[in-house]
């Protein structure tokens, strides 16, 4: 068994088996139970942005079933002028986070399915492999919730992420409701909303942080706030993520009785890892081999024997010998493969 013993929190503290409450989160934040492939279906078109922020309040995904909302504002592959409205953003810039869409995946974690997100300077970090080129740097995620939230109740976010990095840093977050404002109002938790910082260390790429925050969402009879009560707003890191690999398990909101001052402003709780789970180890979490295909490339995490590739066919196109955390593996060929690494195997499309 592998042991972080950290600076994130006080020695001994371990992911801890969450309560029994009911989970608000809407189908958009729930991975697990996603098709292995492109997860271009959980963002929100109407939200793209080229500016910093989407433009609140947010009045989209009427449907109440929540979603994700991506801000970009940092030049590059954008060409058209800022803007916070998808209507007026150009061709071009449409286009580009189309890409950005449809580069985010939703990979087989081994025990469960999980969110990937790729940086746009991965070759940098890892040598051999191919950048995404359109994963935006600096990109900021607004996740929505569904309507189905009551107000004027105290709740939980649970997120556990894992992040493969080349430099430390932080994943930002801002939690309020659909118009920036609405949490911890009249308690003596806050002014409005909540920030709290989820840190990326990148001398520990093997382990998995759970992230923890309580707070009280406003009652308000106002219909903009009834409709779609909390959005996280996520800033992923800049040059952190241009060079990382991300992955998330499903996000958690739940409705909770009272608040725990230890998840006040929040915590990132240090996750005790196992290499080969048995089962019954409360609190315990970590992934088998995950494998996915990007820009002619298959990654590889987490191989601990040499890998192999074979197409639909069964040939074999390609072998690594030495294994790491990440590994980049060219493919010059589109199709079906098949990835094995021991006794673990994983299909990929490219």
């Amino acid at each position: 068994m592998k042991v972080r013993n950290l600076l994130l929190v006080a020695t001994g503290l371990l992911c801890a088996a969450g309560m029994s409450a009911q989970d608000y989160a809407p189908a958009a934040w729930r991975f697990s139970e996603m098709q292995v492939g492109s997860a271009e279906s959980i963002f929100i078109r109407e939200m793209g942005s080229t500016m910093w922020n989407c433009k609140a309040p947010f009045r989209y995904a009427d449907d109440g079933q929540g979603g994700v909302g991506l801000a970009c504002n940092v030049g590059g592959d954008l060409v058209g002028p800022n803007t916070d409205s998808y209507a007026n953003m150009s061709e071009a810039d449409k286009a580009v986070f189309e890409e950005f869409y449809q580069s985010a995946q939703i990979v087989n974690g081994g025990t469960e399915n999980l969110l990937c997100l790729v940086g746009k300077n991965a070759t940098e970090s890892y040598p051999g492999g191919v950048a995404n080129t359109k994963s935006l740097p600096a990109a900021t995620l607004f996740w929505l919730s569904g309507t189905e939230m009551p107000l004027a109740s105290n709740y939980r976010l649970t997120i556990d992420y894992r992040v493969i990095a080349k430099e430390d840093g932080n994943i930002s977050l801002t939690v309020a409701t659909s118009a920036y404002d609405g949490i911890d109002q009249g308690t003596d938790l806050g002014d409005g909303y909540r920030e709290f910082d989820l840190p990326v260390l990148s001398a520990f790429n093997a382990y998995w942080t759970r992230g923890v925050l309580d707070f009280t969402v406003k009652d308000n009879t106002d219909p903009t706030y009834q409709e779609l009560p909390i959005a996280i707003k996520m800033w992923l890191g800049g040059s952190m993520y241009d060079n990382s690999v991300i992955l998330f398990r499903s996000i958690k909101l739940e409705k909770i009785d009272a608040i725990d001052m230890n998840n006040v402003p929040g915590q990132a709780l240090d996750c005790d890892f196992e290499d080969n789970p048995t089962g019954g180890v409360s609190g315990v979490f970590t992934n088998g081999l995950i494998a996915f295909g990007n820009n002619g490339v298959i990654s590889v995490i987490d191989a601990a024997e040499p890998i192999e590739v074979y197409n639909a066919a069964g040939v074999l196109v390609s072998r690594v010998n030495e294994v790491s955390t990440l590994v980049n593996i060219p493919v010059n060929q589109k199709g079906l493969f098949i990835v094995k690494s021991g006794s673990d195997s994983r299909k990929v499309v490219l």
